[in-house]
């Protein structure tokens, strides 16, 4: 057996630490490194953005919490600077870049795993450019985190506590963001099923408006889906100040779910209380999972974008045919 000095095992200690890129500084990601700081194994984190105002907000923000161990991190706006070899690519760019992102990421580096934020990109066609750039074998997951919160897990498990069933599940309230987190829904109806999607309807979609994302916009209305059971899911987008709240009817009666105030209320009046979790709590053992596993609880890229192909063309159709325009992909993130 050979034998190792003191200073070539802290050598192949270093060596050893697994390599992640952080790509995408902003609100968001800032908030995912906040989470990787927390991982008790050391990591060499890579931070890029082309926005130094960005990075000040990513350095900032990882200044509020106390690393769990002495990680190597660095901020740069150029993707010159990432190590050649990476354990984890996480893609948390706007949706409009993310095809021509994550294909300069494959061209120039070796990654075994990569985790995309949603919306995937901005109309099918984008999508399937992704799917096209990485491996549809690869370790590629597709953030739409319900899956991964103790809450929703819960939730899950009670209605379907007498077994699979089809479900009719409406969700409404004011100004939620239907363009930017509908995707979020339908993955969970997936989830809650076991179904994949098979139409999407945007014939009660109505007026766009500028998002509080600049550059971006919002619709209001409502978008029927439909899944494969015979499952529904109808998401109503409006302007009051109603927060929004998830009805399930599953066999037994009605559930209310009310994510904002915390609970789930079946039709015998039990109650499930909880929260949603923040992406900071949630990168943790999420990045855990996939770097001791190779698995994780997230959609795989081909399921996610299952869902993402039908309700970007809804989206789109009723965005050209409202703006009298003929565009390629429809301006949500």
């Amino acid at each position: 057996m050979p034998c190792f000095n003191q200073g070539k095992l802290d050598f192949l200690k270093v060596m050893a630490r697994p390599a992640v890129l952080l790509l995408g500084a902003g609100q968001l990601g800032s908030r995912y490194l906040q989470g990787l700081a927390s991982i008790d194994r050391q990591l060499i984190i890579t931070v890029v953005d082309p926005s130094t105002a960005s990075l000040d907000v990513a350095r900032q923000r990882l200044g509020q919490v106390s690393p769990a161990s002495s990680h190597e991190v660095q901020f740069t706006t150029s993707l010159d600077e990432v190590p050649k070899q990476l354990d984890l690519a996480l893609v948390v760019t706007p949706a409009h870049c993310r095809p021509d992102v994550v294909a300069a990421i494959k061209a120039r580096y070796e990654v075994n795993a990569w985790i995309l934020e949603k919306v995937l990109a901005q109309s099918s066609q984008q999508v399937e450019q992704i799917e096209n750039a990485l491996d549809v074998q690869s370790q590629v997951w597709v953030n739409t985190p319900r899956r991964l919160m103790p809450w929703h897990q819960a939730i899950k498990e009670q209605l379907l506590a007498s077994g699979p069933t089809a479900l009719r599940v409406r969700m409404a309230g004011g100004h939620w963001g239907l363009g930017c987190n509908a995707i979020h829904f339908i993955d969970l109806v997936s989830w809650w099923t076991a179904a994949s999607v098979v139409g999407v309807d945007g014939r009660g979609l109505g007026n766009w408006h500028p998002s509080k994302r600049s550059g971006f916009q919002e619709v209001f209305g409502t978008l029927v889906v439909n899944f494969r059971d015979g499952s529904s899911l109808e998401l109503s987008c409006n302007q009051s100040d109603a927060p929004p709240r998830i009805e399930v009817e599953t066999p037994e009666g009605i559930w209310q779910i009310e994510e904002v105030a915390g609970k789930a209320v079946g039709p015998s009046g039990q109650e499930i209380a909880g929260q949603l979790s923040f992406q900071s709590a949630l990168t943790a053992p999420l990045v855990e999972q996939i770097l001791t596993a190779g698995r994780c609880e997230l959609p795989r890229l081909a399921d996610s974008a299952a869902q993402h192909r039908p309700f970007l063309d809804a989206l789109l159709q009723h965005w050209n045919h409202s703006q009298s325009c003929q565009d390629q992909a429809v301006p949500i993130t």
